[in-house]
């Protein structure tokens, strides 16, 4: 078969490497399309991914976001009559089930993400296939427009996928002059996010960089904005390109994190993690919170007294977050059987949740 996948997020790059791999194993043609967005392709081009740039982030406005989408559609739908795949695959893509919708191409798409209602809304109602993570509640998903017999609960989360192949370097840190065991990394807020609710201006990262112990603290910001903000703290370091962030988290003592993505593949990768997201939480961070993995507040001294319990039970953190870690589904294994069900069958069979929609 001839596979669309469309990656207009940078860890998208890193749920879909693995499975990209395992397709083109069996014989599958991968046609990829993205975005320009926050060194997206920069990140497919370290990977040794094929793509297309194909529109590109409409930034922080809803005019900005609904005239890059529409853009973003009409383009898309111009190069996918001309190279005519057989299917759809995509994570929290507004643009492509909506496309593949207009011109019958099927569609499996993997939603992690239960507090972007917009762009649930927009991509559910025309995926025919829908994966995601047990810990949201299924009918938040039918009540943004998805069929209850395309959904597939996993018990997992996305970021386990990101593993595919990883294998830890340690050429970043000597990059950055640091050594194993001994800094921190932390993620700044993810401001241009149309689910992003808290303060634009501040980062509560800033607070808490003072309480902490003295590590050095590799920081990725978001924006140039906020980079300039965290260049008053002397142990702050800021990557000035694309890295192996995952050899980084894998080798951190902690990760803090304001977002979402970098803390759950810091978890993954058995690293113990603070998040300190000011807004609605996502169900799936309730639901690693409540398998005492992960630990989230957004006070500062809070935040500081538990990094201080992590830096002194280190080992113990990570044993205990590697065996419950061990024991959860991964995303790649999912999306191909689905795909490989779908090339047999040539649809996708419904599904009996009965037990997805009443737990």
């Amino acid at each position: 078969m001839k596979i669309w996948i469309d990656i207009v997020n940078s860890p998208h790059a890193h749920f879909f490497k693995g499975i990209i791999k395992e397709l083109e194993k069996r014989g599958h043609e991968i046609l990829v399309t993205t975005r320009e967005f926050d060194g997206l392709t920069d990140i497919l081009d370290m990977l040794g991914i094929d793509y297309y740039v194909v529109g590109k982030h409409g930034g922080s406005t809803l005019e900005g976001k609904l005239l890059a989408s529409a853009e973003r559609q009409y383009k898309l739908a111009k190069l996918i009559i001309e190279e005519k795949p057989d299917l759809c695959a995509h994570k929290n893509s507004p643009e492509a089930p909506r496309v593949a919708y207009g011109l019958g191409i099927p569609t499996i798409g993997f939603v992690d993400n239960d507090t972007s209602v917009p762009v649930n809304k927009l991509m559910l109602p025309f995926t025919n296939r829908v994966i995601y993570p047990k810990a949201i509640d299924a009918y938040d998903l039918i009540r943004c427009g998805a069929d209850a017999n395309s959904l597939r609960p996993i018990n997992g989360f996305p970021e386990i996928a990101h593993l595919y192949g990883f294998k830890p370097n340690t050429a970043p840190l000597k990059e950055l002059g640091i050594e194993k065991y001994s800094y921190i990394v932390m993620r700044t807020e993810p401001i241009k996010a149309n689910y992003f609710n808290g303060d634009a201006e501040k980062s509560i990262l800033e607070d808490i960089i003072p309480l902490l112990p003295d590590l050095p603290i590799v920081l990725f910001p978001r924006t140039e904005e906020q980079a300039k903000r965290f260049k008053r703290f002397d142990n702050v370091i800021i990557p000035d390109h694309v890295t192996d962030s995952l050899s980084l988290l894998y080798y951190a003592k902690l990760m803090i994190g304001a977002g979402g993505t970098m803390n759950r593949e810091a978890l993954a990768l058995g690293t113990p993690t603070i998040s300190t997201y000011p807004g609605k939480l996502l169900a799936i961070t309730k639901w690693l919170i409540s398998l005492g993995i992960k630990y989230h507040s957004t006070n500062p001294i809070e935040v500081a007294s538990k990094a201080w319990e992590m830096v002194r039970k280190n080992g113990t953190y990570r044993n205990y977050i590697r065996s419950v870690v061990s024991t959860l589904e991964n995303p790649v294994e999912v999306m191909i059987e689905e795909i490989e069900t779908y090339e047999e069958l040539g649809t996708f069979p419904p599904l009996q949740n009965s037990k997805a929609v009443t737990s």
